[in-house]
């Protein structure tokens, strides 16, 4: 039996807490039932639980992983940055207003900014680098293409003494997906904004019924185009920083088998199978600079990597944020 619920201080969460967490980062809309179920208690005790850890401003929302590629987007570039540091705030500035681009600073880095832009083809990625290269002072530019993503929040709880957790995915990968229309833009819409939103709510806000909501949802899961996701301020349970590795592999045959062992790795919760000088990139949460050793001799330990590279960068109040590549691998 679990002990009463009590208030949760910084990196002290009780273990029914972390249960409620990663199941909620791997399907946000799981109800509290089956919750219960899985925990062995009552639905009240989650109940409690929940309203203690958003009270506590652990959880702070709800939001969707998007799959990117079945909206017509067949490509994902990250373009990396060298500034000059004097002019550094002004162009991080300028970027982060562009239109479909996504920018954040790196601290231990020639690279000290990077953007991510999603392209509708490979030839806007030249159009992207002239928008960003306008009226900004770019010392040089560096380019890594996506392939494809493994996303996995939950794994950032996972227990370090147990890495035989299936913190994979389940793609589908039928040739011939479902096609979307209005109404579902509508309720995808709505489910970034609170991805645990009623969806009698959401049925009234765009003028159908509950029934066609529930269907709607539920087609556009199973067919991968959506998740939904709880948002965690990492912050809260003393997570400081996002770590980086950028790895190159020796054989490109065992990139599959490379990424299902980083997968395992407590604190990694972003795969990227990437084109460019490396061909893994791998995003962590880690708290101090401990946790960023240790993480990385996990690393060093998984046979067939060639080269490897770090960078530090500020790990956001919320995370993960809203419209995150979706695991397409």
């Amino acid at each position: 039996m679990y002990p009463p619920i009590k208030a949760i201080a910084m990196k002290k969460l009780e273990e029914i807490d972390t249960k409620i967490l990663k199941i909620l980062l791997k399907d946000g809309r799981t109800n509290f039932t089956a919750i219960a179920r899985n925990c062995k208690v009552s639905k009240d005790v989650i109940w409690t639980h929940y309203k203690e850890l958003k009270k506590v401003g652990i959880i702070v929302g709800a939001t969707i992983q998007y799959n990117f590629q079945k909206f017509g987007y067949n490509g994902f570039a990250m373009i990396m940055l060298s500034v000059e540091s004097q002019n550094l705030t002004n162009v991080f500035s300028r970027i982060s207003n562009i239109s479909d681009v996504y920018a954040f600073r790196f601290y231990n880095s020639t690279y000290n900014i990077a953007a991510i832009s999603t392209l509708k083809n490979l030839s806007e990625l030249e159009h992207v680098k002239q928008v960003i290269n306008k009226e900004n002072k770019i010392n040089e530019f560096k380019t890594q293409l996506w392939i494809d993503v493994r996303n996995i929040p939950e794994n950032i709880l996972a227990d370090p003494e147990s890495q035989n957790d299936d913190v994979g995915c389940q793609v589908n990968t039928q040739k011939n997906p479902a096609r979307i229309d209005e109404i579902d833009v509508q309720i995808i819409n709505a489910l970034t904004i609170n991805g645990r939103l009623a969806f009698r709510t959401i049925a009234q806000q765009i003028g159908t019924t509950t029934a066609t909501v529930a269907r709607r949802y539920e087609k556009l899961k199973e067919n991968n185009f959506i998740k939904v996701s709880i948002q965690v301020n990492f912050l809260e349970m003393g997570y400081q920083n996002i770590l980086e590795i950028s790895l190159a592999i020796a054989d490109q045959n065992e990139v599959n088998e490379m990424t299902n062992k980083l997968s395992k790795i407590p604190g990694v919760t972003y795969l990227v199978k990437i084109s460019g000088n490396y061909d893994i990139s791998v995003v962590a949460l880690v708290k101090d600079c401990k946790n960023i050793v240790e993480i990385s001799d996990q690393i060093i330990k998984i046979p067939n990597i060639k080269r490897m590279e770090a960078t530090l960068r500020r790990l956001p109040a919320i995370w993960p944020g809203p419209r995150q590549f979706i695991s397409t691998f």
